[in-house]
């Protein structure tokens, strides 16, 4: 109960929190809904240079823009109450500034109670109020003469209409911001007018002679430059210009200034932000120099900008930049979108995973009282035996009424004399009982009965717990390769850029270029084309200019492609060329007599990029052998493709093999080798198997382990013997074959040691001389099954 208020209290207290940051998040919005409406309202031009009062139209397009886009009804009252107060704080400068207010509170009562559902009727409805209420006030309580009136409600309506809808378009973009969607150049644009309409809205409010409107101008513009580009750099400064220069009858020198810093400070933001902006600072310098409207004032004004723009932390540039730059945005939602997908298959596999060991629990050794089952399994005994041999008994109540006790201890001794492997029946048993005989045989017989018993049970348990482990197993590289997964593999945005450009410089055929890097830290490009010679295309032509631009060897994974085509799409996959490949051959020779070897071997290379060889040698020889070789190699290629590390994959072949081959007590070894065709590294694993050999030059080392074959023990020690391969060594493996070559030396492995010394041949004559070299020793005779695997590393050129 107390765990259950717990847990309320907790819950309440989660739902108090968020919403108190809900809250605070509305009242954040509000607020700079108001600030910005009190901003835009300040806003005013004059028709000519002798007007002393000018026309404020914007602050009624932001209004409008809050009309049409709101959510609740606070949000365009914040607005409203922004905009009254934005024109009540330059009442003194702007002409009928009554009218704004007058038509700002008509606006906002008719919207808050007779308010069309339908936007765009809504948006018509506002401006006709506005266009009714301007006339009647320059009518009535201006008195303008009638043309004159009629020029100046058209001429307010014509600023008013397209700044609404650019006002309208930026709060749309506005909500994309931090979505999962991308923001659009109009979009970007609409939003910097929005910025700039705010920061012309300052006026000429200054701090120690410094202009705050050109510092916050100034800032906006180096930022959105360095992180934008030059594009967006020029276009903000030409707009914040324009803007700013409606207030103050300089818009040329105001858009000729802020665009050329734009301009300057985006061509250079590649050089980091100390360069950019010292070539911001040079130009208007030079512009100061050579110009009479730029005097010093401005430039401590950029100086002082210039150091504010310095000190903003880097997180804050990134932010900017996931959303304005088209480049990061895909790349910031390209990530996204593989982490959701990343997670997505996280939560299917571990659903899969769950329901694996939950199964591997009800296969496992049941939870059950060891004690309390032999204490009941010997009390069925001597009941058996009693009901067998003294049912029919005279004596029957004298013994199990009477004398309960004593004669079930009685009966308890004989069993754990049988046990034992005593034949003797208890003393005072043999003195009182009359059918001494019959309990002789009775026992004999259920006991028989009973050990046969225990040991089906016993295997049935074990053929349990062994399909127990095998499921935790897979349940553990599930969750391993998820791992690998969704750490690291990410998407290469930039390299994917950089090649669908270089592939339209040169005019190459294809569909869809795609670029990751796997969890090893190794490149990946698949490539989708429509070409039906694609693979002879991509090696021929593609191939090249992908090497030219990323500068590191790339090859088609013949492997992982098998070039299928899919909605008459082939895709083609180019990894990084592995610094090395192998060549393996094989002789083999089978014993005298048989008609099938029993060894049986593979090598090859796998996706992943290693390349490995598998010898296995079965146990006796010819078919059965070879059953069992063959199952071992064919468990270990599927194990080690699909990345099960080497742990798990003895020890589950292990456990099958030990359980296959139970009743006839056939086993098999392994001699595995794993090259890594990125490093050299080869991995040797050897279970019960012969001694393997590394050859370079004369030089020969001999690689051993002391493991015993599959099947003859419940878990393997698993020895992993690690080395470093160069080019041109050789890898020998050999079964047990090769060194018993006569009944005096069995396993002797020296002479092969040195005659690999000896030996300067190719591997395809080193193998076949092996196995002749053999044969020569055992006098011509096969005793057993021979094979030889001869492995040479080579340098990819």
């Amino acid at each position: 109960m107390q765990c259950e208020l717990k847990a309320n209290t907790q819950s309440i207290m989660r739902k108090n929190e968020m919403g108190d940051k809900l809250h605070l998040k509305i009242q954040t919005t509000n607020l700079i809904i108001l600030g910005i409406g009190f901003l835009i309202s300040r806003i005013w031009f004059f028709l000519n240079v002798e007007d002393k009062r000018g026309l404020a139209p914007f602050g009624m397009a932001y209004l409008l823009a809050m009309f049409a886009s709101k959510k609740n009804k606070y949000n365009y009252l914040y607005g409203a109450c922004g905009s009254i107060l934005g024109y009540l704080s330059v009442v003194n400068k702007i002409t009928d500034s009554y009218m704004y207010i007058s038509t700002i509170v008509i606006l906002t009562a008719f919207n808050s109670f007779v308010l069309s559902k339908e936007i765009k009727k809504t948006t018509i409805l506002n401006i006709m109020i506005i266009l009714a209420s301007f006339a009647i006030y320059g009518e009535i309580i201006s008195k303008y003469e009638m043309k004159i009136n009629l020029v100046l409600v058209t001429l307010q309506l014509l600023i008013i209409v397209p700044t609404n809808y650019i006002i309208k378009y930026s709060f749309n973009a506005l909500n994309n911001i931090n979505a999962k969607i991308g923001i659009s150049t109009e979009e970007i644009i609409s939003i910097c007018i929005l910025l700039c309409l705010a920061v012309a809205g300052i006026g000429n409010v200054s701090i120690a002679n410094f202009s705050i409107r050109n510092i916050l101008a100034f800032i906006f513009i180096f930022i959105i430059s360095y992180v934008g580009g030059a594009t967006y750099g020029a276009m903000l400064g030409v707009a914040m210009g324009i803007v700013v220069g409606i207030t103050t009858n300089d818009m040329v020198v105001s858009t000729a200034c802020y665009g050329v810093g734009g301009l300057i400070i985006g061509i250079f933001k590649d050089t980091g932000k100390i360069f950019s902006i010292m070539a911001g600072v040079m130009i208007y310098m030079i512009l100061g120099f050579y110009s009479n409207e730029i005097d010093l004032q401005w430039v401590n004004e950029v100086l002082l900008s210039s150091i504010i723009f310095l000190a903003i932390p880097k997180s804050i540039y990134r932010s900017i930049e996931n959303e304005i730059n088209p480049d990061t945005k895909k790349r910031y939602l390209n990530e996204i979108n593989l982490n959701e997908i990343k997670e997505e298959f996280s939560l299917k596999i571990a659903v899969i995973t769950d329901a694996i060991n939950s199964i591997a629990n009800c296969f496992g050794e049941p939870v059950t009282d060891r004690k309390l089952s032999i204490k009941n399994r010997g009390s069925a005994i001597i009941e058996n035996l009693a009901d067998r041999s003294c049912s029919k008994c005279i004596n029957r109540e004298e013994c199990w009424e009477n004398n309960f006790h004593k004669t079930y201890m009685q009966f308890q001794s004989l069993i754990n004399n049988y046990e034992d492997g005593v034949v003797k029946i208890p003393k005072e048993l043999d003195d009182s009982c009359i059918k001494k005989s019959s309990i002789l045989k009775n026992a004999e017989a259920i006991i028989k009965k009973y050990n046969t018993n225990e040991i089906v049970r016993q295997q049935f348990l074990d053929g349990r717990n062994i399909l127990s482990e095998h499921m935790k197993n897979i349940s553990v590289m599930l969750n391993r390769i998820l791992n690998d997964f969704k750490q690291n593999v990410t998407i290469s945005s930039e390299l994917e850029k950089l090649i669908r450009r270089e592939f339209n410089i040169n005019e190459i055929e294809y569909s869809d270029v795609f670029c990751y890097t796997n969890h090893e830290g190794r490149i990946k490009i698949k490539i989708q084309s429509n070409n039906l010679n694609a693979y002879d295309y991509c090696n021929e032509i593609i191939l090249p200019i992908l090497n030219r631009i990323i500068k590191i060897p790339l090859s088609i994974n013949n492997d992982e492609n098998k070039f299928l085509m899919k909605e008459g799409i082939y895709t083609v996959t180019v990894e990084e060329t592995p610094k090395y490949y192998v060549m393996s051959y094989a002789a083999i020779a089978t014993k005298n007599g048989e008609s099938k070897n029993g060894d049986y071997y593979s090598f090859g290379k796998m996706i992943n990029g290693e390349y490995i060889t598998i010898l296995s040698d079965g146990m006796g020889s010819g078919v059965e052998a070879n059953n069992q070789s063959k199952s071992t190699v064919n468990l270990v290629e599927h194990l080690a493709e699909s990345g099960f590390d080497a742990n798990i994959t003895v020890n589950t072949i292990n456990s099958i093999m030990g359980t296959k081959f139970c009743e006839d007590e056939r086993f098999a070894t392994l001699d595995l080798g794993r090259v890594d065709l990125y490093t050299g590294k080869i991995s040797f694993i050897k279970i019960g198997a012969a001694p393997s050999f590394i050859k370079r030059g004369k030089k020969v080392e001999k690689i051993n382990s002391n493991n015993l074959p599959f099947g003859l023990v419940d878990e393997v020690e698993v020895e992993v013997v690690e080395k470093k391969l160069k080019a041109g060594d050789m890898v020998i493996s050999v079964s047990d074959g090769i060194l018993d070559v006569d009944k005096y030396r069995i396993g002797e492995d020296a002479w092969l040691e040195n005659y690999l010394e000896q030996s300067n041949s190719n591997p395809v004559k080193l193998s076949e001389s092996i196995l002749e070299k053999a044969k020569e020793l055992s006098d011509g005779i096969v005793r057993d099954d021979m094979t030889v695997i001869v492995s040479k590393v080579y340098a990819v050129n």
